[in-house]
């Protein structure tokens, strides 16, 4: 198999697998129980919790409350909006959100809450100025993506953050961050230091399915999700995925060495690679966001006349895994939604194909998909 569908999920790093076997043979006792406390294990997750604020340059100070993954912890932020936008204020996101910010932000719409969404350019990103339009006082809750899962466009974040605080001080400020962790610099402190909350899944970088979380800010306060036991601060009960947890953690150690060594570096030049490869050999192709800030190991690319779903399919017969788009909407016969906003043709949406390597991918797989794009074209 040729896999790239690396946006959609990763295979985990084998030191992963090892640390988590370990903890279910070896102790798999429940953190907050006495045996648990003997052994050290709170201790054990603050440790890792430590790792995970390393790769995402959040400070000590900030929280790290683990979920089941960024669609969970983006369906709390989005809660936590609507308690804010109650009788007063308003809501503030993206026409290209993935789908568990964007849906759950329809279904405030249709219950009554006002909701805005700030277009976005040709190039993928937000449109900057017509931010600065929307923006006003009232404004309670915005959700912007950092990076996004089709195009991999980077956005301009950091700007659009200053805008909000200009505007709208007061206003809970979070980004999903999940196809960015990982693949590129990230600084919660940094250049996200005006951002309240971050989501992310370990799936996304190497790390197991089931888990992922949310970054508080220090100092920011929001209702729980979930309630009952009590564990993590109060913030989400239910006992703790302590295997899971050391994953996630190795795979942050791992991430964060790659990235300071400048190992994505190759991952773009073997992405850069297709893209020229392909645009000679279809003159006609286009490639979303070509000419702004991008993943390393992103290219969302159509061919005019192909329909992406007959050709994924024809190539996952062959043994070669991409996608047409968002893994979340990848069975849905419509195009892509970012596409028809950044104003291309429902004829050439239809035709886009998202290719997502890793560290693993080779220059002989993508000449073997190169090759068969030959053939079915």
């Amino acid at each position: 198999m040729i896999y790239l569908d690396n946006n959609s999920t990763t295979k985990p790093f084998p030191e992963v697998v090892d640390v988590m076997t370990q903890f279910m043979m070896n102790r798999y006792w429940n953190v907050t129980s006495a045996y648990g406390q003997l052994d050290g294990m709170e201790e054990t997750v603050e440790s890792a919790k430590v790792a995970i604020r390393t790769l995402f340059g959040a400070t000590s100070d900030d929280e790290i409350v683990f979920t089941s993954g960024a669609t969970e912890s983006n369906a709390w932020v989005v809660s936590e909006g609507a308690r804010r936008a109650k009788g007063c204020g308003w809501v503030l996101s993206s026409q290209m959100e993935h789908p568990s910010i964007s849906e759950p932000l329809e279904n405030l719409s249709e219950q009554g809450v006002d909701v805005r969404f700030v277009p976005i350019t040709r190039d993928g990103t937000f449109d900057l100025d017509k931010l600065l339009d929307l923006v006003d006082s009232d404004l309670c809750f915005a959700s912007l993506m950092y990076a996004h899962n089709e195009t991999g466009v980077i956005q301009p974040l950091r700007e659009a953050v200053c805008l909000l605080r200009e505007h709208a001080p007061q206003c809970l400020i979070h980004t999903d961050a999940t196809q960015a962790i990982g693949k590129i610099p990230v600084s919660f402190f940094g250049d996200l230091c005006d951002v309240d909350l971050m989501s992310f899944s370990g799936h996304k970088f190497h790390g197991p399915k089931g888990i992922g979380g949310l970054v508080i800010k220090n100092g920011t306060n929001i209702q729980p999700l979930i309630r009952g036991g009590g564990q993590q601060n109060n913030l989400r009960s239910g006992t703790l995925n302590i295997p899971a947890v050391m994953g996630i953690s190795k795979a942050a150690e791992i991430s964060n060495n790659l990235i300071e060594n400048r190992k994505h570096d190759d991952v773009r030049k073997i992405r850069d690679y297709f893209e020229e490869c392909m645009l000679r050999s279809f003159p006609d192709a286009f490639i979303l966001g070509k000419q702004a800030s991008r993943l390393p190991n992103t290219s969302f690319f159509g061919i005019p006349g192909a329909d992406a779903d007959d050709l994924v399919h024809a190539l996952a017969s062959d043994g070669i895994v991409l996608s047409k788009g968002s893994s979340c909407s990848s069975q849905s016969l419509k195009p892509s939604e970012t596409a028809l906003s950044m104003e291309y043709s429902y004829d050439e949406a239809t035709s886009l194909i998202r290719l997502s390597t890793s560290l693993d991918t080779t220059i002989d797989e993508l000449d073997a998909l190169l090759c068969k794009l030959g053939n079915y074209i």
